[in-house]
């Protein structure tokens, strides 16, 4: 049996690896690993006292938040570091999310050779933007991410794909261990900061009731291409750190079960006319024509003359321009990835 990558966690994390019983495409000691690493990751957590001296007070009603909201493999990423270039503007570092302890204790200057995502080898340095949805996973909030560890239990995890999920007690503390960690992520002399992880497209009414002050800024991407990106990202990052081999259909399952979810969402959203406050682009529109697409961005962020032009420009530069026709829709799931696809063609007008 292959050696395992092991994300940080604490012990909240390792007992719902422990949960899942003997793992197959591995050897118990992985579980173990968890559990002696959840125990210490706990213990150095408790040393920073009652806040886990983050800085929630920070970002107290999200005034200086800009949320990046899309589905998985909608260009997040991309529009990530193009945002988090902006001046003035910082975003969480990869050495911070995929170690939040050490960001919590002061971190230290970041180390590490860069390396490239599973799902698609785009390279990845210590300071890259990055989601801060690992640090959550390792700070014990439910995440979606714990199916990379164990996909057999997919199906366990629908309900996190709920709006309702998140303003409930089930949810924990997220959006307190949310801000804390967000704090100590703020930069020096820095007016904002953004923030990126699709998950947070399931907590968005949570997230506007938490920070009311807060932006958002959606990205929409054909339907068709999000499910075959998907199945990829997906089956790369569980064959990368789970361990246990996926139910046959599971994955399709859930991914159906999310992108449902994600179509609600958007649909209630135009219907109460907060897409007219939040700011939409179209994932092939900021391929095709980048500078056009940021212009209305910039504006917003506050960035004007020759902040704004010097920040178009390094963007522009740093996008690849193309476009391309509609991806055929997959037989399986045709219908409800239509009705999606013509949504967004309505709220991109």
């Amino acid at each position: 049996m292959s050696p395992r990558p092991v994300l940080a966690g604490g012990r909240a994390l390792a007992a719902w690896i422990r949960e899942g019983g003997r793992p197959d495409r591995c050897s118990r000691a992985a579980v173990l690993l968890y559990r002696w690493r959840g125990f210490w990751f706990d213990q150095g957590l408790g040393l920073l006292g009652p806040d886990g001296g983050g800085g929630a007070g920070i970002w107290a009603d999200g005034a200086g938040l800009l949320f990046l909201m899309g589905f998985w493999r909608s260009g997040t990423t991309l529009l990530h570091e193009l945002m988090a270039a902006a001046p003035g503007w910082g975003a969480p570092r990869t050495w911070q999310c995929m170690d939040p302890l050490r960001g919590l204790r002061g971190g230290g200057t970041p180390s590490g050779a860069a390396l490239r995502r599973p799902m698609d080898g785009m390279l990845v340095g210590p300071d890259s933007p990055q989601e801060d949805e690992f640090a959550l996973l390792a700070l014990g909030i439910p995440s979606l991410y714990r199916g990379f560890i164990d996909p057999r239990r997919l199906p366990a995890l629908l309900p996190l794909l709920e709006q309702s999920f998140w303003q409930g007690p089930e949810a924990g503390p997220w959006d307190r261990t949310l801000a804390g960690f967000l704090g100590i992520c703020r930069e020096p002399g820095g007016e904002g900061l953004v923030v990126k992880s699709p998950n947070h497209v399931f907590r968005y009414r949570g997230l506007v009731q938490r920070f009311p002050k807060a932006q958002f800024l959606w990205i929409l991407r054909d339907p068709a291409e999000l499910w075959a990106s998907n199945l990829r990202m997906w089956r790369a990052m569980t064959d990368r750190y789970g361990l246990w081999e996926p139910a046959p259909g599971g994955l399709e399952a859930f991914l159906a079960g999310a992108l449902e979810a994600f179509s609600r969402l958007l649909g209630e959203l135009r219907a109460q006319g907060r897409l007219g406050r939040d700011q939409v682009l179209g994932y092939d529109q900021l391929l095709a024509e980048p500078e056009r697409a940021l212009a209305p961005v910039a504006a917003r962020l506050g960035l004007a003359g020759t902040r704004a032009q010097a920040w178009l420009r390094t963007a522009v530069g740093r996008v690849q321009a193309g476009s391309r026709g509609p991806t055929p829709l997959p037989a399986a799931c045709r219908q409800p990835l239509q009705a999606l696809r013509d949504l967004q063609a309505a709220i991109l007008g």
